[in-house]
């Protein structure tokens, strides 16, 4: 929390990236989104962003056993509840070990408060960019069923990687540059037929169908 407080920018950042998800999850069918499935989604959206030549919002994450959880993000998603931005439903708090609690509360956009300030985020080159990547994220992993969505990090290649174990931090962006999530998204665009058109919208999607296809025992 006081990260987020110290570094005002990031965490209006954090809030624009906050905006755009809830929004593309929204016309996605994905909302109500529970916190644990929006910090997976913030994570994804983050490894799979240079496929779209986007920088991640955060280039690190702890490993847990339980996914990935970015404290600043849920203190930046909190004040949008707060302005009336995000509207939260299922109030509540899971025990994640040593006597700490993490909430479980669920998440939407309020599409017609936010309608305005998100017109004008869209208008903006970078943003729009964004926008589009996320709108596609959220397409592609709507295909999967919830349950899937909730152990998609079991098999992403980044989170899944040996090299780091459990408490420790994986560095995909912050001082490293090895992203495997989005080398395996650019390699398995590869294996399409090469008459075929693909482009990182298309690799998201193949990407998001082969972590399906490994949560349920294929390769």
């Amino acid at each position: 929390m006081q990260e987020a407080m110290l570094n005002p920018l990031e965490s209006v950042r954090r809030k624009v990236r906050l905006l755009i998800l809830l929004s593309a999850a929204r016309n996605a069918g994905l909302v109500p989104l529970p916190a644990s499935r929006l910090h997976i989604l913030a994570y994804l959206a983050d490894v799979l962003s240079p496929v779209w030549n986007l920088d991640p919002y955060d280039g690190k994450v702890l490993k847990r056993p339980d996914g990935p959880f970015f404290p600043e993000l849920q203190h930046d998603l909190d004040r949008l509840v707060g302005t009336g931005m995000a509207t939260v439903t299922d109030v509540g708090h899971v025990s994640i070990g040593q006597e700490r609690l993490q909430v479980s509360s669920s998440y939407s956009i309020n599409a017609d408060l936010s309608s305005d300030v998100l017109q004008y985020i869209e208008a903006t080159p970078d943003e729009a960019v964004a926008a589009e990547f996320l709108r596609e994220l959220m397409l592609a992993i709507s295909a999967m069923s919830d349950e899937d969505i909730d152990r998609a990090f079991l098999q992403d290649a980044t989170y899944s990687n040996k090299r780091a174990g459990s408490g420790t931090v994986i560095d995909f962006a912050e001082w490293t540059d090895t992203n495997f999530s989005a080398l395996a998204a650019d390699r398995i665009g590869q294996l399409v037929p090469t008459n075929a058109e693909v482009g990182p919208s298309e690799k998201v999607h193949l990407y998001f169908r082969h972590l399906q296809r490994r949560l349920h025992g294929g390769r």
